[in-house]
């Protein structure tokens, strides 16, 4: 992979596709602000580049604050509340020109299997097995045929995947040492702010 060179227009085009009023972190920026503030995009782009190139980020890009909501009204069991997340403005844009980076990349040496469509750009993960399903079900009620059908559903499934599984793998993507290094300062750094 080229070494990446975040550019102002990376910046920009970015934050045109980014939803304007999604909850902001600590930074407490809406999108919404970043599009219409265009003189910012070179600013950011620059901060970004050295970020990159000094291979860590600030805190304040990968500091979010957490918020626990509760599934139901059983308030005082703690497995029933779900954790969420609201990271900052900021990390969410970088984030964003790096995953497009990354796909495009992957992409380009074919990497990634054409069956791996639950995480690709514009892929809509579950929906689509759930049509193929559903078209199925249909064809078999029709014909009237008999039909068995299975589905696993694995328990707290990216619980149990660390944070630096990726690392083994990445020497079949051929990732630059810059991003990896990068990525690897932002999921050791796991800080948090919790909001109860």
């Amino acid at each position: 992979m080229d070494p990446v060179i975040i550019t102002p227009d990376d910046v920009a085009e970015t934050v045109r596709r980014a939803p304007n009023w999604k909850s902001p972190g600590l930074d407490g920026l809406h999108h919404y602000w970043l599009k219409g503030f265009v003189v910012c995009h070179a600013v950011l782009a620059r901060q970004f580049q050295e970020a990159l190139d000094q291979k860590s980020l600030p805190s304040l890009f990968t500091t979010g604050i957490t918020h626990l909501v509760p599934k139901d009204r059983d308030t005082i069991d703690p497995s029933k509340y779900r954790p969420i997340t609201w990271l900052p403005t900021i990390y969410k844009t970088l984030t964003s020109i790096l995953s497009a980076r990354i796909t495009r990349h992957l992409n380009s040496n074919q990497v990634m299997s054409r069956a791996q469509n639950g995480c690709r750009g514009g892929g809509r993960g579950t929906k689509e097995p759930l049509l193929i399903d559903a078209v199925i079900g249909k064809v078999v009620k029709r014909n009237r045929r008999n039909l068995s059908a299975a589905w696993i559903d694995y328990k707290k499934a990216f619980d149990s995947v660390p944070h630096n599984g990726w690392r083994g793998s990445s020497s079949c993507t051929r990732l630059t040492v810059q991003l990896e290094t990068s990525l690897g300062s932002v999921w050791g750094s796991g800080v948090q702010s919790f909001v109860i």
